[in-house]
């Protein structure tokens, strides 16, 4: 390296606010020698612009205006998404970390993306944070008339800290988001169709009036998950206490009494020792089991006294009983027969 410039052209560059580098590249000197003049006239070491220049200057040289108000980012992009990303120093920055905190003048509150429909939109006026996203969309919910969010998702997760909204105002899961993300197909593939058995027996079992919360016990998954399935299949919502112990009036009475041959039924369910009558107990009613078996015989309720026609005492069977007109039809054709046989003879 030549040693032949003059000190007077090194000083003067050094004081034009030069690097030592650049002034031993112009002047093709020792850059030893221009660092040595520096210390020695005690000039501040050189600062390169880049490192003077705010982190919103630099932002601004790379982002850049397009059609309807959004903005696209121009300078370095990073991984398979090509998300934008910029180089601060020692660090890197988020384009939209920084879009948002010169709109609101504080850092965001989780990701900050734009939520205007453009992808990677860097427009201040685009750009919202967690806590933004969830009141905008919050808005939006109220307005289309939507319920409030689930308390927990499908998986149990709790929705005050996982819970999310799309930008029509529809609820996810974060949670249950970042573990299908990060599950091998296989497990993924395996996880959706042990879902969808496991969403095949809580129809089944809503459709047979199982309690919501035996189901959700018996198949290890959140209440709330049964509650939505039985709301999609619009069926009716269960009723307040115990369940029922029979499906229904006919099988209250069939588990409650017993063939005795010949045809004939006895009672063996709940009877009123007082008064000797046998009683149906179904959803709250008391019903005299003789009406019952009228009826289901029949396909009629019976007109006054159900009264047994077989001559053996408590006989519940249906084709056995007879009400007030069975009874007085069948005496007027007594009648008439006695007569028929009295004129004969």
């Amino acid at each position: 390296m030549s040693q032949n410039a003059t000190r007077a052209a090194i000083v003067a560059m050094l004081r034009d606010g030069h690097s030592n580098s650049q002034i031993a590249r112009e002047l093709r000197c020792d850059k030893g020698r221009v660092r040595r003049i520096r210390t020695e006239l005690d000039l501040p070491t050189f600062v390169p612009a880049e490192q003077t220049r705010t982190i919103e200057d630099k932002w601004r040289l790379f982002a850049r205006a397009v059609d309807g108000g959004h903005m696209e980012w121009t300078g370095e992009r990073v991984g398979a998404a090509g998300s934008p990303v910029m180089r601060y120093k020692d660090s890197y920055c988020s384009p939209s970390a920084i879009a948002f905190e010169l709109r609101h003048g504080r850092p965001p509150q989780g990701y900050a993306i734009a939520d205007c429909g453009r992808k990677r939109c860097i427009a201040p006026d685009h750009v919202e944070d967690e806590a933004g996203r969830l009141a905008k969309r919050q808005e939006i919910r109220r307005a289309n008339g939507l319920d409030s969010r689930p308390e927990t998702c499908q998986r149990g997760h709790d929705q005050t800290e996982h819970g999310r909204l799309e930008q029509d105002g529809r609820p996810y899961c974060a949670a249950c988001k970042r573990l299908w993300k990060t599950e091998p197909e296989a497990q993924r593939e395996a996880r959706a169709s042990a879902w969808e058995a496991v969403q095949r027996d809580i129809e089944t079992m809503l459709r047979q009036n199982v309690p919501q919360m035996h189901i959700a016990k018996q198949l290890g998954v959140a209440p709330v998950r049964v509650q939505r399935t039985r709301e999609a299949l619009d069926l009716p919502a269960p009723r307040p206490g115990r369940p029922d112990r029979y499906s229904s009036l006919e099988d209250a009475f069939r588990q409650n009494t017993t063939p005795v041959g010949d045809g004939h039924l006895r009672w063996t369910g709940y009877t009123d020792t007082d008064r000797g009558i046998a009683y149906v107990c179904f959803r709250k009613q008391r019903l005299t089991a003789a009406r019952v078996s009228f009826e289901l015989h029949h396909g009629r309720p019976p007109v006054g006294r159900v009264l047994p026609g077989c001559e053996v005492d408590g006989c519940l069977a249906g084709g056995h009983l007879a009400d007030r007109p069975m009874r007085e039809a069948n005496g007027r054709a007594d009648k008439a027969f006695d007569a028929i046989f009295r004129q004969s003879a």
